[in-house]
């Protein structure tokens, strides 16, 4: 598969935006395979999500619609939520820990358990993603040398506010030290 091939079928599974976003739109006009852009990730977590769309592992046919209309049910709670509560953006933290450390990348602590790294990272914005709403994460602060974010998330086709949102946030908020440089 060719990566300037139609990505619906990505974009309708759980974790296809973030994986399809952040690694496939950098490589677009590369003249790279999907195979190899499979074979190029280096983190075995999520390594281990993308390698079985290849071949046998490809999402079935029913899958994707069920999934297309898993998602319309998700943009109809989110719609209706956002009237609901009468807001104009969600605030959550952008991950529930700071980052893992290198060679954490199956597994990692938090809390006192061994959780899966990609899956537990993922986890708060991965909601929104899926059902296409606008959202963004400011670094807020450190801890342990790590930043940490704060994640805004915004109706269907808010983009523009949201981006205003973040930007009077990121205004209010006092100035994040730099994080330490590792040599």
């Amino acid at each position: 598969m060719r990566l300037d091939a139609p990505w619906a079928r990505m974009q309708a599974l759980p974790w296809g935006l973030l994986l399809w976003a952040s690694l496939v739109y950098a490589f677009l006009g590369c003249g790279i395979t999907f195979e190899q852009l499979i074979a190029g990730i280096g983190s075995a977590d999520v390594k281990g999500i993308a390698g079985p769309l290849l071949g046998d592992g490809a999402v079935p046919e029913v899958a994707y619609r069920h999934a297309l209309e898993a998602r319309k049910r998700l943009q109809a709670l989110y719609a209706e939520a956002f009237v609901k509560a009468d807001v104009t953006a969600l605030v959550f933290p952008t991950t529930p820990s700071i980052a893992a450390k290198i060679g954490e990348d199956e597994t990692f602590e938090l809390n006192g358990r061994a959780c899966p790294t990609f899956a537990t990272f993922i986890r708060n914005a991965d909601p929104g993603s899926n059902a296409a709403l606008p959202g963004l994460s400011l670094p807020i602060d450190l801890s342990g040398g790590l930043p940490v974010g704060l994640a805004l998330e915004g109706p269907a086709d808010s983009d523009r506010r949201l981006l205003a949102i973040g930007s009077a946030v990121e205004a209010a908020l006092p100035p994040i030290p730099l994080a330490p440089v590792a040599c």
